[in-house]
Formats: C-alpha cells, structure tokens, sequence
C-alpha cells in the first residue's frame, strides 16, 4: 500500500532537482551495514552519515544492511535489506514493507538541516578531518554555553575546580543581577523560588569556584532564551521530526540535533548527538556531529576527542 506514496515522494524530488540541481536533494540520515551511494557520473563509495544526495544518485543497501534517506520534501523514507532507489528515479526494494515515506515535515527544517550538514565541505560524504593539534585549556562552563534555549528555567552545569568547597552561581542581564546561589556540587537546578527567565532576551551567567580562603577561579558565559512563539515552534518541528523519523531512532536523533544547530540549540543538539553516539559508537558520522557542536560552543577539548574518534573511525572504514 506504500508504494503509490513512495512513488510520489520521488517524482517530488525530481521537481527539486530540476529548480537547483547542484544542491542536494536528500541526506543519508542513519544506516546500518552495508550502504553504498553511486553518483550519476557512475562513480561508487561507501556511504557516510549525512552524505547529500543528488538526482541520478544511486543508493544500495546491502542483504543486512538499511539506510533512511531525508527528501527536501520533508519525508523521510527507509530502505531495508537488500532494497536501492535511484533519486529522482525509480525504486525498487526486497522488502516493500521496509519502505516507505514518514510524515512530513516544512521545508524549513529540511534547510536548517541541509546548513548543518554541508556547513563544512560541500563535498559528499564524511568532510577531511584533519588532527586538532595541541592542547587546549579545560574550560570550567559546560551548560548552558553560548547556546540559545527552549526554557526560561534552565540547568547550570560546571567542571569541578580542586580545592573548591562551594560554587556561586549569578545570572545577570542588562539591567543587572537577576539571582544568585551557591551549591556544593557541580550541577544546580534552576532555583524553585525564582521567576522564570523572560524570552527573548540574552543573559550571562558566571561560576565562582570557593574555598575557604576566597573565590578560585571563575568562568562567565552567555545564553538566549526564546521567546515563547519561537520556542513553541521548535517543538513543532520536533514533534514532526520525531512523526517522520521514528521516535528515539537514530534518524530522528540525527535530524533533530542538525536542525536545533540551525536554530543555534546547541545544547539541546548536543543532547541528541550524544545519544546517537551512544546508540551507534562505531560509526564517524555521530562523533563529527557532537565534536562539531562542542567546537561551536567553545569546548575545544572534548571537540577534539570527538573529532579525533571520528577521523580514525572513518580511517578503519
């Protein structure tokens, strides 16, 4: 029964296609086994986490193997086991049940999706990593860290500091002090007693590392909390991302953190990068992303182990 609607998603990226055909079309967006991509030109690799797609590209899937495939369309379409497509072309699949278009999503988040995923190289398939070469002062601030927010009353979370007994926690924004606490451990609930942060407005936040004697060290950092319209739709999206894609499947994960990138969540995303990377260790594409947002944000050293994981990984391949 899904085969009339497949067929309808593909004709749509012909249209595409047509209107920009240097741009991509559709993005690997998880896969299992063996997946290979042919290039209209006849040329054929392996294929990688968030490789872009063209018309004429040709995506194989091998005997155990499957791969989702993301359409500027907004549909989001699995290939199982022993299936291939040619994009803007023809399907054909072992398994019709495998195969089918999720629901759709606004050509919004496909483009928010499409900055992140090609931000780096225009190049298909896993961008050149090259060796982050030195080493980096460990910063103090982890979350939230120059990153936009979906709430008014987020988490702090910090690095812990030798010697220290306390930690002072102060939000301020332009007219000045908004709160301040003090807790003992390296994480701290947004205060119960306070008022919620208004949307639509930057703040910063800084971490006193205490002793006894006096402060150790200190960190100050930034964030945005959107306004309530925005935030509202971002979980739309995410709603819809998650209707597509399968909830809690690697696709889905992978989609929602390239699309929070594009609307600067970095915190939220590296949360679904994280979890793709537990989900899926061995494969590149999960450690570029989540390397690729801590870069972002600044935290340069954990950047640097993921993207180290990610070029020795693809070397292995």
């Amino acid at each position: 029964m899904r085969w009339p609607i497949a067929c309808c998603v593909f004709a749509a990226t012909v249209t595409c296609a047509s209107v920009a055909a240097a741009e991509p079309i559709a993005f690997v967006v998880a896969m299992k086994g063996s997946v290979t991509v042919t290039s209209g030109k006849g040329v054929a690799a392996k294929a990688v986490l968030g490789r872009p797609l063209e018309r004429g590209d040709k995506v194989q899937v091998g005997p155990s193997g499957s791969a989702s495939l993301f359409f500027s369309d907004g549909n989001v379409v699995e290939l199982g086991a022993g299936s291939s497509m040619t994009v803007g072309g023809k399907l054909t699949a072992a398994d019709a049940k495998r195969v089918g278009p999720g629901s759709g999503v606004s050509n919004e988040v496909f483009t928010k999706v499409s900055k992140f995923i090609t931000s780096d190289s225009k190049q298909a398939g896993l961008v050149a990593l090259s060796p982050m070469r030195g080493t980096f002062p460990e910063v103090l601030i982890l979350e939230p860290r120059r990153s936009a927010l979906l709430t008014g009353r987020p988490g702090f979370a910090w690095r812990s500091v030798q010697g220290a007994s306390r930690y002072r926690v102060t939000v301020t924004n332009d007219d000045g002090p908004v709160w301040s606490r003090e807790a003992s451990d390296t994480t701290l609930a947004y205060p119960g007693d306070a008022d919620s942060l208004a949307g639509d407005l930057d703040y910063s936040w800084e971490v006193k590392a205490m002793s006894d004697t006096g402060p150790i060290r200190g960190e100050e950092s930034t964030f945005h909390v959107l306004a309530d319209g925005e935030a509202e739709q971002v979980r739309d999206h995410l709603g819809d991302i998650q209707k597509a894609a399968g909830d809690g499947s690697q696709a889905g994960r992978y989609l929602a953190g390239s699309y929070l990138v594009g609307r600067g969540l970095y915190a939220d995303a590296a949360r679904q990068f994280e979890e793709l990377v537990r989900l899926d260790p061995e494969s590149p594409g999960p450690h570029q992303a989540l390397g690729n947002v801590y870069q972002t944000v600044g935290l340069t050293d954990r950047a640097k182990a993921e993207l180290e994981r990610a070029r020795t990984l693809s070397a292995e391949r």
